[in-house]
């Protein structure tokens, strides 16, 4: 019922993390199709050091999509702490990418509806 909020939420929750980290440019993608939905943000001049991303990639890799949590969980988003950022958009992904490229970060979310 909610699936559009949810998906806006985790992209926001992602901006919102570069933001925080002195990106000066982020920009959002988000792609619906009948099978899944992809949500990728790039962010220029964020300042992320290695071991964070790596840290990062962990985090959203290694939490699994909890589908019967997650209408409590996208409600929360925004709500907690910085250490905890992303922790609720793991949850509520299915797969998550991360790449580093030259002065820009990119992330690409998946759900799978």
């Amino acid at each position: 019922m909610f699936e559009n909020k949810k998906i806006t939420k985790i992209a926001d929750e992602t901006a919102t993390y570069f933001l925080n980290r002195d990106a000066f440019k982020v920009e959002t993608l988000i792609e619906k199709t009948a099978e899944f939905t992809t949500i990728v943000v790039e962010a220029y001049g964020a300042v992320i050091e290695e071991e964070e991303l790596i840290g990062l990639t962990k985090t959203l890799n290694q939490k699994h999509r909890e589908r019967e949590m997650e209408e409590y969980y996208w409600t929360l988003a925004g709500e907690g702490q910085e250490s905890e950022e992303l922790a609720l958009v793991a949850v509520m992904v299915d797969e998550a990418h991360i790449r580093r490229g030259i002065g820009k970060i990119r992330i690409e979310l998946k759900r799978v509806n």
